[in-house]
């Protein structure tokens, strides 16, 4: 019994995924990826706190759009496709707008976080030089004990500037790609789906 929970999980482990092909057959369409929304109205679309002339996506639409979006590869440009009732010009436009505009937010959002980061790397860059030099000077004239607070300045400096640069700042460049794309989004309407 031991052995076939432990060929599960190992099977489970190894399981692959499909979603190239899932992909391409789905939501793939002449280099574009097609997100495919079912709608029964504004009200699905729309967020109830939204004022007239400053709509706003719904909170459920926009966390379901994006969770779609994170799931296709960054080179395909992408199209909201919402499918549902006939829509007026006004309401398609105010869909647009909302779509727009939420888009806009996140890319700003994400614009403020990478001049942050930015900023960060700089005085990590300052810190690191900085403590280096500083260690290199009073290493000869402070005794041992003293010196190791210098050290593990020097350390704490280093440390996050190595993370931002091997680590973070590959994150950061994909959150500004995918806030970019997101916001390139165009959206069109199928009526009667």
């Amino acid at each position: 019994m031991f052995g076939r929970k432990k060929d599960n999980l190992e099977k489970y482990y190894n399981k692959k995924s499909q979603l190239n092909s899932r992909l391409q057959k789905d939501v793939i369409r002449n280099g574009t990826a097609y997100l495919s929304c079912k709608v029964g109205g504004l009200d699905d679309i729309l967020s109830k706190f939204s004022t007239k002339g400053l709509e706003a996506l719904d909170g459920e639409f926009k966390d379901e759009l994006l969770s779609f979006a994170d799931c296709i590869p960054q080179e395909y440009p992408l199209v909201l496709e919402i499918l549902g009732p006939k829509f007026t010009e006004d309401e398609k436009e105010m869909i647009r707008e909302a779509v727009v505009s939420d888009a806009d937010y996140l890319l700003g959002k994400t614009e403020a976080d990478n001049r942050h980061h930015r900023k960060v790397f700089w005085w990590m860059v300052a810190g690191t030089v900085g403590s280096g030099v500083l260690l290199g000077v009073i290493k000869h004239f402070v005794d041992e004990v003293p010196l190791e607070f210098f050290y593990v300045l020097f350390w704490l400096f280093a440390d996050a500037l190595v993370r931002y640069l091997f680590v973070e700042h590959g994150d950061y460049k994909n959150d500004k790609i995918r806030a970019g794309r997101i916001a390139s989004m165009k959206v069109e309407f199928v009526e009667g789906k």
